[in-house]
């Protein structure tokens, strides 16, 4: 069993945890506080500074280890203000909490009854009688209490009991450390109490203070009641006279914070199949180097990412790709807001929306500023580098470069992966259980009716989203092959006609798609069922789904010399693939060369094949060439390389056809200024001429 990283909030609590290599700052800090040759402690107090989450908790834990393992007879006395903010007297509470930390110890107890009973005398004195009971030590502290009364009724002074308690300090052979934490997290008046309570016994031997705080913070409440252009040197003023040796926190380089991610980040790796050699893989690289620039700062940074990461890996493991899921994590915590907008409306981030206003924005943003479209969904509270430069990594569509976006099938900036991410499990309620049985175990038909019933009313997207969820639970019950069949006729194009306005019908199909291969890496055992699936649709002659499938499994194994994106768990086999593969796109081939391939479906995804398959070749292109003749050509083919989120490049338009030759066509189109040339076409062509925006 993998072990459990830390909670995302703690601080790490023993020496072996430490995986910035403190341990020379902490044995040096440890030779100030405590003599090596007296084996007492020096009397000196240390401040030990640095901002929110940059490990200052932890220096004291690795601090306190040390000590106690130098030290068997040290007393380590642990004080954290903020777990008793509000209450009337800190100096009491601090008093308890020593007087505690010596009777925990039964041995320590009668060594150091005498030295207990003063200390409670000394604080009855310097805060009231009443807060200085503490539960658990009642015996300690009321056996004091009536030491303070009887010291009261002789008038003995605050200078008598020091006196007193400075020889029983002096008596002790061992160090006394106070470690006090969390100093700049309690309210200004609490600040200036713990000051004052260090002031009033730091100067006792045998005792050493480390502080941990934030300076700004503490300078300030330090500060407070000088005017504003005094309070800072006031507030420092006071410190100096309490602090004596004040140590910033040493420097963590962004070298040192990567690899605490990739520590972190190694010890789930057998827990949610993280692959082997993860540090090694670009992209991952690609989003440390943007997180260590502009997200991550401190080690509480990282504990923080790699907790909330665990939660979310744990619930989606296989679910959503794993590096982008790791970003996203880093976004909800930068960026909370943020994440909201995107949860309102997810089909605004997403490369394949299916509402029509999701498709709709992306057509219409096309002429859009990389700055507006961030400014629609980022509030100005969380508009900085680190937010803008998240998104644009985890969705092209904010991106500086859009060519640069991970080609994993379960990337987040696809719309099934995204809405996993967001709702963890928890199913959309406009499509009900009964209603995906009554589908699934239509005939083809009637699969093929409800669906059209359901893109015609608006309620598409919710019904392809509930049936992705409960599918694999429903797989013993489908006639698999039936039901694709049903999906087949429905996304089947109905004519050969050129789109003369865009549809989303690629979206639609790419979403099913992903619903069946999705299901088979779920349960191992319907591969057979999906490997039927497909003889069957590829024997029909089916060719929108198969070409999506087919495609996906070549880039799976890395076949035709295109580059390997890993993963077993797919229905069909390499073998099996480069024999469909082979078949299919030499059929596609022929339909092709009749000018009946390109305008009788919704995308070129048959095209691709046939380039990954190297049977792409002059005689095809010169096809394009003379189809393209006609200018309904033009628009149907701008719609696919450049409509919606499309965007193609130079090379892909070059391999398809000839770049030169297709953007002058388009720039003819845009001349012409036809009025029956839909918003869609002249958006693509338009997107086509710029370079795809």
């Amino acid at each position: 069993m993998s072990p459990t990283p830390p909670h995302p909030e703690r601080p790490i609590q023993k020496t072996p945890d430490d995986r910035l290599d403190r341990s020379r700052f902490i044995g040096r800090l440890a030779a100030a506080l405590v003599n090596p040759t007296t084996r007492k402690a020096t009397g000196v107090v240390v401040g030990v500074t640095g901002p929110w989450g940059s490990g200052k908790s932890s220096i004291l834990n690795l601090l306190q280890d040390h000590l106690e393992t130098q030290y068997e007879d040290a007393l380590i006395v642990r004080f954290d203000p903020w777990l008793v903010s509000g209450r009337n007297d800190l100096i009491g509470e601090f008093l308890g909490e020593l007087i505690g930390t010596i009777r925990a110890d039964a041995k320590r107890l009668g060594k150091y009854k005498k030295l207990a009973a003063n200390l409670a005398d000394y604080g009855a004195q310097l805060a009231p009688i009443g807060n200085l009971w503490k539960p658990g030590f009642g015996t300690i502290l009321a056996g004091g209490l009536r030491s303070l009364k009887d010291a009261l009724s002789q008038k003995e002074s605050l200078d008598v009991l020091r006196r007193r308690l400075i020889d029983d300090l002096d008596a002790i052979q061992g160090p006394i450390v106070v470690l006090i934490d969390e100093i700049d997290r309690v309210e200004d008046d609490e600040i200036r109490t713990v000051a004052q309570l260090v002031r009033s016994v730091a100067d006792f031997p045998g005792i050493s203070y480390v502080l941990a705080y934030d300076p700004d913070r503490v300078v300030q409440a330090l500060g407070s009641g000088a005017s504003p252009e005094n309070r800072e040197e006031r507030g420092r003023a006071y410190l100096e006279k309490i602090v004596q040796l004040q140590l910033p926190l040493p420097i963590t380089f962004a070298d040192e914070i990567t690899r605490l991610l990739n520590a972190e980040i190694a010890t789930l790796a057998s827990e949610l199949s993280i692959p082997e050699a993860f540090d090694q893989i670009d992209r991952y690289r690609e989003l440390v180097q943007l997180l260590i620039e502009d997200v991550i700062d401190t080690p509480r940074d990282v504990r923080r990412l790699v907790g909330t990461y665990h939660v979310l890996a744990g619930m989606l493991q296989g679910e959503v790709d794993w590096i982008d899921l790791l970003g996203f994590s880093a976004l909800s915590i930068k960026a909370p807001r943020t994440c909201e907008s995107i949860r309102r409306e997810p089909d605004l981030v997403v490369e394949n929306p299916i509402s029509e206003r999701g498709i709709l924005r992306h057509i219409n943003d096309g002429t859009k500023s990389r700055e507006d479209r961030i400014g629609e969904i980022v509030p100005s509270s969380e508009r900085h580098v680190g937010t803008t430069a998240l998104l644009g990594f985890l969705f092209p569509y904010f991106a500086e470069d859009p060519g640069n976006r991970s080609n994993h099938s379960d990337a987040i900036r696809f719309r099934r992966p995204l809405l996993t991410t967001l709702r963890l499990g928890l199913l959309p309620g406009a499509v009900s259980r009964d209603d995906i049985i009554a589908l699934t175990s239509g005939s083809p038909f009637e699969v093929e009716g409800r669906l059209q019933r359901a893109f015609s009313d608006g309620t598409l997207e919710h019904l392809i989203d509930r049936l992705d969820d409960v599918y694999v639970d429903l797989a013993s019950s489908i006639d698999h092959v039936a039901f694709w069949h049903g999906i087949a006729k429905f996304v089947r194009k109905p004519d050969c006609e050129w789109q003369a306005a865009y549809q989303p019908m690629y979206e639609i199909i790419r979403s099913l798609a992903s619903t069946l291969d999705r299901s088979m890496r779920r349960r191992n055992e319907l591969r057979a069922e999906g490997a039927a699936v497909f003889k069957a649709l590829a024997d029909a002659g089916e060719s929108e789904l198969t070409a999506q499938w087919l495609r996906r499994h070549i880039f799976v194994y890395g076949l035709f010399g295109r580059e390997k994106r890993g993963g077993e768990k797919w229905f069909l086999t390499a073998e099996q693939t480069s024999e469909y593969a082979l078949e299919l796109t030499q059929k596609w081939q022929q339909a092709h060369l009749s000018g009946k391939l390109i305008p009788c479906h919704w995308s070129l995804q048959q095209v691709y094949a046939m380039m990954d398959t190297k049977l792409w070749d002059d005689e095809c292109r010169s096809q394009v060439g003379k189809m393209l003749e006609d200018k309904r050509a033009v628009d149907g083919l701008a719609l696919m390389l450049f409509g919606a989120s499309f965007s193609t490049d130079e090379p892909g338009i070059e391999k398809l056809y000839s770049y030169e030759a297709f953007i002058r066509k388009a720039k003819q189109r845009l001349a012409e200024d036809d009025q029956q040339l839909h918003e869609t076409v002249r958006l693509a062509l338009q997107k086509a001429v710029n370079g795809g925006w």
